[in-house]
C-alpha cells in the first residue's frame, strides 16, 4: 500500500509496495507518483487521484498503469481510494498465487520475451524478460514505454513488422521468422506474437524470438555446398567414365587396361553415391504429414526384387504417416539388407500396429550391422571417418521416420538383424494410393 497527498507525491509505502520498485520506503516518502509509472500512464494514474482526492465522500477508483522499476510481467492494477484532506491512499491489486507462477516463467524463459499494448497500432513496451535484455541490449528502464519497432526492427523490415502488428491488433496469432536488430548485430528468429484483450478493453500481447540464425545459416551453406559439390561430381564423372573406358580400349599392356578398369569401378561407385545422395534430398522435400498405406508400399518394395525373392507378412492395409517418402525408405532398408549380405541371404517385410504406432520391419538373417556403424546411426555416437560403411539407406530411413514423428530401431536377435520404422498411425480419411505414393509403378534393374 501507499499514501499520495493532493500534490501527487508518495507520503508513505509499506516495505512489499517499496521492495516492488527495488526502492526503500524512505526513498518513496516526497517522490512524485509520477515517476514510478510509464510515461504514458502518467495522465491515467493523475485523473484517477484527482477523482478520488477531490471527492467528498469515499470514492474509490482503479487504474492500469506499468511500473517499469518492477518486475511485473505486464501493466499493474491500482485501486484508489479517498483519504480525507485530498489525499489518497493505493493498493496494488495483483493475486500472487495466480501471477508468480507466470513472473516466474516468464523471467527464466530462455527466449528473449516481451510484454507490448497496442496503442493506435504500434506496439508499445509494457515489461521485457532478462533474456530480451541479454539478446537485444536494452534494459527495462530504457525500453518499457517506447515503441518496440523503433529497437528491434531493421530499416527494410519495418513494412513486414507493420503488417504483424495490423494482424495483432486484429487479434490474430503470428508466426513467422523474422530479422531484428540484436545487441550483436541482425539475427534471424523464429517469432511467435499473442494478442489478448485486458478487463478496461485494452488490446496487448506477447511476442517470442528464438534465435536460429547458426541453424538457419548452416542449413543454407550445406544447401549450397551439397548442390555444388553434386554438380562437380557429376561433370568431373563424365570426364573421368570417358577417358578411362579410352585408356582401357586402347591400352596395350594388360596392367594398363586392368588399372583403367578399377577406375571405372570406383568411379561408377561414387556416381552410385552421388546418385543416392540426389533420392535422399528428393525423399526429404516431401510432404510428410501425408497418409499412406505402408502395407501396400511394402508389397511394392518386395516385388521389385524378384530375384532375391523377398518374404512378407502384411496386413491388408496400414495407413501411416509419412507421404511418400515412406516408399523410399522401406525401399533403402531392403537394399541395404539385400546389398550387405551374402547371396541367399533371406529377407523379410513384416508390418504391425501396436497403439497409435505401425512398425515396418525389415529382417535378415545375415551377418548384422557392425557395431562401430551402428552406434552412429541407432546411438547417435559422434560420426568419424571410420563409420561410413552403411551408406545413406539406414540414416535416409531414420530421416523419413523423424520427420513423421516416429522413429528406426535395431535389433539383433537368434542369428536375425530387424531395422524396424516406426510411424505414427493415420486415421485420415484421404490416403494417397500406391501409384500417387511412388509416381508409377516401380522397376528395377
Amino acid at each position: 500500500m501507499f499514501g499520495i497527498d493532493d500534490t501527487g507525491r508518495f507520503t508513505f509505502a509499506t516495505d512489499e509496495f517499496a521492495a516492488l520498485l527495488d526502492r526503500t520506503p524512505d526513498d518513496l516518502v516526497g517522490t512524485p507518483a509520477a515517476a514510478v509509472v510509464a510515461p504514458e500512464d502518467r495522465e491515467t494514474l493523475a485523473a484517477a487521484r484527482a477523482a478520488v482526492g477531490d471527492a467528498s465522500d469515499r470514492v474509490t477508483r482503479t487504474c492500469h498503469v506499468t511500473l517499469p522499476q518492477s518486475d511485473l510481467p505486464g501493466p499493474a492494477t491500482i485501486e484508489l481510494a479517498t483519504a480525507g484532506d485530498g489525499g489518497v491512499v493505493g493498493s496494488l491489486c495483483r493475486a500472487a498465487e495466480a501471477s508468480d507462477p507466470f513472473r516466474y516463467l516468464f523471467d527464466l524463459i530462455q527466449d528473449a520475451a516481451v510484454g507490448f499494448e497496442i496503442v493506435n497500432y504500434v506496439p508499445i513496451v509494457r515489461t521485457v524478460n532478462p533474456s530480451f535484455v541479454e539478446t537485444f541490449g536494452y534494459d527495462r528502464e530504457t525500453i518499457v514505454g517506447e515503441p518496440l519497432n523503433d529497437y528491434i526492427v531493421p530499416g527494410d523490415r519495418v513494412e513486414e513488422a507493420v503488417n504483424y502488428d495490423q494482424r495483432t491488433a486484429a487479434g490474430d496469432i503470428n508466426y513467422a521468422v523474422v530479422s531484428r536488430k540484436t545487441a550483436d548485430g541482425c539475427r534471424e528468429f523464429i517469432y511467435r506474437g499473442v494478442p489478448y484483450d485486458t478487463a478496461d478493453g485494452r488490446r496487448c500481447g506477447f511476442a517470442m524470438y528464438t534465435d536460429v540464425t547458426d541453424s538457419r545459416r548452416q542449413k543454407r551453406r550445406l544447401r549450397v555446398l551439397h548442390r555444388v559439390l553434386r554438380h562437380n561430381l557429376r561433370n568431373e564423372l563424365s570426364v573421368v567414365f570417358g577417358m578411362s573406358e579410352y585408356v582401357r580400349a586402347n591400352a596395350a599392356e594388360s596392367a594398363v587396361s586392368l588399372a583403367a578398369s578399377r577406375a571405372l569401378d570406383a568411379a561408377d561407385r561414387l556416381a552410385a553415391v552421388s546418385e543416392k545422395a540426389r533420392n535422399v534430398e528428393t525423399a526429404l522435400d516431401g510432404d510428410t504429414s501425408q497418409s499412406v498405406d505402408a502395407a501396400a508400399i511394402s508389397r511394392s518394395v518386395a516385388d521389385c526384387y524378384p530375384d532375391a525373392a523377398v518374404e512378407t507378412a502384411l496386413p491388408e492395409t496400414l495407413p501411416v504417416t509419412g507421404g511418400t517418402a515412406v516408399y523410399d525408405a522401406v525401399d533403402n532398408l531392403v537394399e541395404n539388407a539385400l546389398e550387405h549380405t551374402p547371396d541367399g541371404t533371406t529377407v523379410r517385410i513384416v508390418a504391425e500396429r501396436a497403439d497409435q504406432d505401425a512398425f515396418v520391419r525389415v529382417l535378415d538373417d545375415g551377418p548384422g550391422i557392425p557395431a562401430v556403424e551402428r552406434a552412429v546411426v541407432f546411438d547417435d555416437e559422434d560420426i568419424t571417418n571410420l563409420q561410413h560403411g552403411s551408406g545413406l539407406g539406414i540414416w535416409l530411413a531414420r530421416w523419413v521416420a523423424e520427420a513423421a514423428g516416429g522413429g528406426i530401431e535395431y535389433e539383433r536377435t537368434d542369428g536375425w538383424t530387424t531395422v524396424s520404422l516406426r510411424l505414427p498411425v493415420s486415421d485420415a480419411d484421404d490416403v494417397l494410393t500406391l501409384a500417387d505414393a511412388i509416381g508409377t509403378e516401380p522397376t528395377r534393374r
